[in-house]
């Protein structure tokens, strides 16, 4: 043989033994209901998380996510809403356990990511989120802290007068969320 077909078994070799054929569907769509834990958080969460998998270890998406479905702190908000992206790398372990995180855009109002700015002086705040979690088939269990800091609210008083008075105050917006929920597509093919 000369030198350029072995070469070329070589390469074709090398390449079939390194190669890793991926076992999992790019594209997934994931939908959480989570319990939010934080001084100013609201009862209840959502999020909608479209993904691609770039391989079968990593994939990155983009998330929606509503904090605070119900409030029961009275005149505060604790509502938050947020877009950004998302990074998970999958651990070799069965069943899927997977670490990432991801930036995302907060917003402390009721009306998901549209402010009214006549009850709120800070609109948006960049924010960042770490995440562990597992995948059980098609479900998935997500523990994530999303590190939002001080924002500027506007907090209303009951306090001794008919008519609500309030006053814009800093209030720590940061919530560590347990999620619960599922996906479409990404399985096994």
């Amino acid at each position: 043989m000369n030198f350029m077909k072995k070469l070329l078994v070589f390469v074709f070799l090398a390449i079939s033994l390194v190669a890793n054929g991926q076992n999992y569907r790019k594209v997934f769509l994931a939908i959480d209901g989570g319990a939010p834990l934080g001084k100013n958080s609201g009862i209840g969460s959502i999020s909608l998380e479209p993904s691609y998998r770039i391989n079968d270890k990593m994939s990155t998406g983009f998330r929606i996510e509503h904090n605070g479905i119900l409030s029961m702190t009275g005149g505060s908000n604790p509502f938050v809403g947020s877009l950004g992206v998302s990074y998970q790398y999958y651990l070799p372990f069965k069943p899927r356990v997977f670490v990432g995180g991801g930036f995302a855009i907060f917003n402390p109002s009721n009306n998901f990511l549209i402010s009214n700015t006549d009850t709120q002086n800070e609109r948006n705040r960049l924010g960042f989120f770490p995440r562990v979690g597992v995948d059980l088939g098609h479900f998935r269990l997500i523990v994530e802290y999303n590190f939002v800091g001080n924002m500027t609210d506007y907090v209303f008083s009951y306090r001794g007068s008919p008519a609500p008075t309030g006053q814009f105050e800093s209030i720590n917006k940061n919530y560590l969320n347990l999620k619960i929920g599922f996906f479409f597509g990404g399985g096994k093919k």
